[in-house]
């Protein structure tokens, strides 16, 4: 019967953390948590090695995240405060999207968003409506790589989770 009850929370964190992650939340940080109370406060036997690719999976999507979101539109020289202001429109269209259409949307709203606020500062800044579209259509396309890199990773670390619960 425990091994029942071990095998549903783990779904239900792996779904959960998955859900989260999509809707730009910390489901990666909830997964990797859950991973390692199942291994330290169950009586399984986990092998180190396994921990650690769960950890190094978890770390190469929030490195990858943060990587492409700051860098990805770095390269195309703008100002801090252009990374800064499409990060933040980014998220805002994330939750937006969201709520209009629950999964799709997050990723359709954060690349919108994404793509508003270059669109904007570029314009605002330089007033060409060319170097503007440029910018705008880069930043989508980065913020998409970039969630699309740590959903990746949800995957992995959710599949990891439930595998390592219903395999002992």
């Amino acid at each position: 019967m425990e091994h029942i009850v071990y095998c549903v929370i783990a779904v239900l964190a792996g779904l959960i953390g998955v859900s989260l992650t999509v809707f730009d939340l910390p489901g990666n940080t909830m997964m990797l948590i859950a991973t390692f109370a199942f291994a330290f406060f169950t009586d399984r036997q986990v092998e180190i090695p396994y921990l650690l690719f769960v950890l190094l999976v978890y770390l190469l999507g929030e490195i990858w995240e943060a990587g492409m979101s700051l860098f990805g539109i770095k390269k195309e020289k703008v100002s801090w405060g252009a990374v800064f202001f499409i990060g933040i429109g980014g998220f805002i269209g994330t939750v937006i999207g969201t709520g209009v259409f629950p999964l799709l949307g997050s990723f359709i709203g954060g690349c919108i968003g994404a793509y508003l606020a270059a669109f904007t500062y570029t314009y605002l800044n330089c007033g060409s409506r060319e170097n503007a579209f440029y910018i705008a259509w880069q930043a989508a396309k980065v913020r998409f790589l970039a969630m699309l890199g740590k959903i990746t990773a949800a995957f992995v670390l959710a599949v990891s989770l439930v595998y390592m619960v219903i395999s002992k």
